[in-house]
């Protein structure tokens, strides 16, 4: 039994997009059929979900039973029987047959612009050349204005040491209210990327 593909659509009612509804687990012959009735974009945000089994005669029953009018003793339905004329007409198995637009499906990820991503800029080099001529108490004096903590730290080599140390972290951390990026190119821009300044 042939398999055919499913998927959540969103139906713009007779393709007016303040009356939507939306649908879950149409096929794509189905959606031929609301496309035929309701207009070429009436069927919009795509979103494959999975497949059923089913003949292409009992799909052809289903969408005429949905879709169809009572007329005497029998169903029919203008729109399938034009889609699917005959006794062995076949059906859309999938949504490629269908041949949508791409803006018609859900999108999957937000878009980026065609331009390379920037290269990250190399962290400025450390300016410790006016540390080795100072004294004990001149390093220890910006040790303090600086931040870099010295408890238990007496020798003018170990001052010298942690200002240094402490210069080098403080230049190689993002700064505050930058972008961190794990370091992937998934070809997906980060939020703060200029979109909304």
């Amino acid at each position: 039994m042939p398999e055919l593909q499913t998927a959540s659509v969103l139906l713009a009612l007779g393709g007016d997009m303040r009356n939507t509804v939306p649908k879950y687990g149409v096929t794509a012959a189905e959606v031929a059929v609301l496309r035929l009735i309701h207009g070429e974009a009436a069927v919009f945000d795509v979103e494959l979900i999975g497949s059923v089994s089913r003949t292409d005669r009992q799909e052809i029953g289903r969408l005429t039973e949905l879709y169809g009018r009572q007329e005497g003793d029998r169903r029919i339905a203008p729109a399938v029987a034009e889609l699917f004329p005959g006794a062995a007409a076949r059906v859309f198995q999938s949504f490629d047959e269908l041949e949508l637009p791409e803006d018609l499906y859900v999108a999957t990820g937000r878009k980026t612009a065609a331009e390379p991503k920037p290269a990250k800029a190399a962290p400025a080099p450390v300016d410790n050349d006016d540390l080795d001529g100072k004294t004990l108490k001149d390093l220890q004096a910006i040790a303090d204005k600086e931040g870099v903590e010295l408890t238990g730290v007496t020798k003018k080599a170990d001052v010298l040491e942690a200002i240094k140390t402490a210069r080098a972290a403080k230049n190689e951390a993002p700064a505050e209210g930058a972008d961190e990026d794990d370091g992937e190119d998934d070809d997906v821009q980060d939020m703060d990327d200029g979109l909304f300044k």
